[in-house]
């Protein structure tokens, strides 16, 4: 490691040190509470809102729920009923009560990442330092802080995502593990019937639990085909925390429930503008496709993700210390390879990747630049015809679907140089003295 290196995190790290971290949690939250008032006084005066689209469509939801009846006569209404019970608080009180909620669900993740960090780092002399460094890069991203305050529920989904993690890996000293893991497991379960992207972690999650790094093929199966304790436990949960809350919402609200907050994504084809490399493919093919043929095309762009997140599990979920690291990675595919993304799916990665910061050493200062760099291009360059699209009415959707696949080129990119320069070294000396 380079002394130019060195010093430019030491001093990052005497910066953030000079106060303790619940003052930075207390700085964070009243940032947040800044843009939420902001929020209130940019959507009387902007024609461009500042709120999130889908708050408005869930506080119908909620207000529907108020009036007797179900969030699902608002249409577009595509979520777990619990969302608009949570946004209740927004027709009874005030507007901006679910911001409230999603901005304290950004706190409890700073919250969780530090006391991971901490947990991951044992005896480090630095504890302390890395745990710091790790949740402010959450608390302080303005990413994360905006898409919160907009309205957007993914920060309370990543709170259950990073609580998961958290039970998992704590369990790796307790010498009875077991209700640990089925609590991990309830999380995992409330956390796919909020959203089905976690889901994708599901296998690594599971082969976390084995005991022993994975050899040889007929290993793999073995271990997942005959589970150890600790696997039982975790499907055991997952399976009581999903069938729970998904029985109870279709007890409320019956197959509606089931077609729109499930089996509606599977079928869905989002024509409106939005990052994902299908996007051009799905507008052009929208007037002559069937059920079928959606379907089917589903399937195809599904394969490559689905292949994508076998691998990663089985290459770095054998142990708990690279489960946060599989995870950020099994998030950053998911999204990336979607068929529909917007800026709002980038919290499902952004969560986790303060969980890897600590792993990048090997990175110099310029290549993390020049990394981050690209990645705000290529959202740079897509808003340009995207904005051009919505409010100057012109015709871009070519250039639009240029410019995702451009962006998926650079994500691409991002995540193989993360994976390149993932520091194994320790976790190598680790699996030799387990074998």
């Amino acid at each position: 490691m380079s002394k130019t290196n060195i010093s430019w995190r030491q001093r990052g790290y005497q910066y953030i040190l000079q106060i303790g971290f619940p003052a930075h949690l207390v700085i964070s939250a009243l940032l947040r509470l800044t843009l939420i008032c902001y929020a209130q006084i940019h959507d009387a005066k902007s024609t461009v809102p500042y709120t999130d689209i889908d708050y408005k469509v869930v506080t119908d939801g909620a207000r529907f729920i108020v009036d007797g009846g179900t969030p699902f006569a608002r249409h577009t209404y595509r979520y777990s009923p619990i969302m608009a019970f949570i946004q209740i608080p927004n027709i009874m009180l005030h507007p901006a009560f679910g911001k409230l909620v999603y901005s304290l669900c950004d706190l409890l993740v700073g919250q969780l990442i530090y006391a991971l960090v901490r947990l991951e780092s044992g005896k480090a002399t630095d504890i302390e330092k890395k745990a710091l460094a790790s949740a402010c890069f959450w608390l302080y991203n303005p990413l994360t802080a905006v898409i919160s305050t907009r309205g957007s529920g993914d920060s309370f989904t990543s709170l259950f995502v990073i609580s998961s993690i958290y039970l998992l890996v704590k369990t790796k000293d307790q010498s009875s593990p077991y209700f640990t893991v089925f609590c991990a497991g309830l999380a995992h379960g409330f956390v796919i019937h909020l959203r089905l992207y976690p889901i994708f972690f599901s296998l690594a999650y599971y082969l976390c639990l084995s005991g022993r790094p994975i050899q040889k093929p007929l290993e793999l199966i073995h271990r997942i085909f005959v589970p150890n304790k600790q696997q039982i436990c975790l499907v055991l949960g997952t399976i009581i925390g999903f069938t729970i809350f998904t029985l109870s919402c279709y007890k409320l609200y019956g197959w509606q429930y089931l077609y729109e907050a499930y089996f509606y994504h599977f079928v869905r084809k989002d024509v409106r503008h939005n990052f994902s490399l299908h996007f051009l493919m799905q507008y052009l093919s929208n007037s002559d496709a069937t059920g079928e043929s959606t379907l089917l095309v589903k399937c195809l762009v599904m394969a490559p993700q689905l292949i994508l997140v076998v691998y990663l599990s089985v290459s770095f979920a054998q142990l708990r210390q690279t489960l946060p690291f599989c995870v950020f990675s099994l998030a950053f595919v998911v999204v990336t390879y979607n068929s529909v993304v917007t800026s709002q799916y980038f919290v499902w990665y952004l969560a986790v990747l303060p969980l890897c910061l600590m792993k990048f050493w090997s990175m110099s200062l310029a290549r993390c630049i020049l990394l981050l760099v690209l990645w705000i291009c290529g959202q740079a360059l897509w808003l340009l015809p995207a904005y051009l699209l919505e409010f100057k009415t012109w015709h871009t959707f070519n250039w639009i679907g240029l410019q995702g696949g451009i962006f998926f080129i650079i994500n691409s990119y991002i995540l193989a140089q993360l994976i390149t320069n993932y520091d194994c070294k320790n976790i190598e000396i680790s699996i030799k003295k387990r074998l």
